[in-house]
């Protein structure tokens, strides 16, 4: 059993007590709104922080004005599809400065849902 188990006759089955065990960062709850971070991209790369951010239930304002053109129109389809698929809501706040917004995140303006979406993709 121990060789199938990855250890050989002379090695024992201790575990090591020094290893911290990893822990999944949770969702925050609808309440529980303390910080929004902000992030300047340089590249498409870069996106793997907007989406660990918003994953976490952190609204991020993301600057794509650093950004090549490709790069820009990469992230922008990037942050849509964080959007969708995660239920947020995404505002153009300039036009190279966006919003994404988690679900539980409620962005106020008095600009109407159709004028938004098609400001949005331009």
């Amino acid at each position: 059993v121990l060789t199938f188990s990855g250890f050989g006759p002379g090695e024992s089955a201790t575990t090591e007590t020094s290893a911290k065990p990893r822990v999944a960062a949770a969702r925050r709850r609808s309440g529980d709104m303390s910080e929004i971070m902000t992030l300047d991209p340089q590249t498409y790369a870069d996106g793997k922080e907007v989406a660990a951010n918003f994953r976490q239930g952190i609204p991020v304002i993301v600057n794509i004005a650093a950004m090549s053109e490709s790069d820009a129109t990469k992230m922008f389809h990037f942050m849509i599809g964080l959007k969708e698929g995660l239920d947020g809501q995404m505002k153009r706040v300039t036009p190279k400065v966006f919003l994404l917004t988690p679900s539980h995140v409620a962005i106020s303006d008095t600009e109407d849902d159709a004028e938004v979406n098609s400001d949005l993709m331009n």
